[in-house]
């Protein structure tokens, strides 16, 4: 097995190391499937119905410093990214209920939420987000998206203002565009089984070369819950959500709308993320593609966490953590660029 908390550089040489140990790592699928219902979270699931769709979430409650004081601390949204669930915010569950109320949800398609038969765009997604924060007594809170869940972030806030008081975007998309043929090129290849064609070998090699900068024990926890899903029936549904998401992303793009966006707003990205830019469409450096949105959206601040990947905030928590903290706090210590 790879070593704890292995850092990771160039993608061609760690999908050739992937390729070359996978003989001796673990075969899951072996185990058998996996329900949904099984998969690890950091905190008890909760479920409601939206829209008439079980919707599965995480609720950290009141934090311990709100109730005797009253002092209203904020409520924290997090939407995580394609293909993920509430799980991928493990490092900062804990970490920021410590003082705000932390809400993190399975967006309807993935984790424990269920699958319907639905568009899977970023506005419907946004629809759906801004009625599951009523629902729970959430009307307005600071609002984390990684990946996907930063374009359907920056959606929520462009089509329902009043739900988000600040906006943080984590390795976000929607920041990168793409011309007609690149994005005709990715719904056309991801179709609605594309995702359930991948091989255990392929999945460990994604997550370790691409998704992940850092591998560690919860990295290893989440490929084992990816395979065994894989072999479940439902997932046949959670790849149909990947492929209308991906289109749903091409389709409704945000880009032109930034400049509306007026909340405060954190954008950070890791400075090896081998996903923004996409390397074969667009090329060119995350951090220029960061930059261009960080000028599009009015008064935003931009953090480049070194080293870290894709998943910023699993690479760099400690980084990630404290950026969340300074810009949540409005204090004017420098961050690192």
């Amino acid at each position: 097995m790879l070593p704890k908390n292995l850092r990771f550089g160039a993608v061609p040489g760690l999908l050739a190391l992937a390729a070359m140990q996978s003989a001796c790592m673990p075969r899951y699928a072996a185990k058998g499937p996996m329900q949904p219902a099984d998969i690890w979270t950091p905190l008890p699931v909760q479920h409601i119905t939206v829209r008439g769709i079980d919707l599965a979430y995480l609720d950290s409650g009141a934090p311990p410093d709100a109730a005797p004081s009253g002092n209203g601390a904020s409520t924290i949204v997090l939407l995580h990214g394609l293909s993920s669930y509430s799980s991928f915010w493990e490092y900062q569950i804990p970490h920021l209920a410590k003082h705000h109320r932390v809400l993190a949800l399975d967006l309807p398609g993935f984790g424990q939420s269920a699958r319907p038969d639905a568009p899977y765009t970023p506005p419907w997604y946004a629809n759906v987000v801004s009625d599951w924060m009523n629902a729970v007594w959430a009307d307005r809170a600071v609002v984390i998206g990684h990946s996907m869940g930063g374009q359907i972030a920056l959606t929520l806030a462009l089509d329902h203002p009043e739900r988000v008081e600040k906006l943080v975007l984590a390795a976000p998309a929607g920041l990168e565009r793409f011309n007609d043929g690149a994005g005709a090129f990715m719904k056309g290849y991801w179709t609605p089984t594309r995702a359930m064609e991948a091989s255990e070998d392929e999945i460990r090699a994604n997550f370790v070369a691409t998704v992940f900068n850092h591998y560690d024990d919860g990295v290893e926890r989440l490929i084992e819950e990816r395979v065994r899903m894989g072999h479940e029936r439902s997932f046949a549904q959670t790849s149909v959500a990947v492929s209308r998401s991906i289109a749903g992303m091409v389709d409704y793009p945000v880009w032109a709308r930034l400049p509306e966006i007026a909340v405060p707003t954190l954008i950070v990205f890791g400075s090896d993320d081998h996903l923004i830019p996409n390397p074969i469409f667009t090329g060119g450096t995350t951090k220029a593609i960061a930059q261009a949105g960080a000028d599009r959206i009015p008064g935003s601040e931009l953090v480049l966490l070194s080293g870290a990947g894709h998943t910023v905030q699993h690479d760099d928590p400690r980084g990630f953590n404290a950026a969340v903290d300074r810009f949540l706090s409005n204090t004017s210590d420098p961050v690192a660029k």
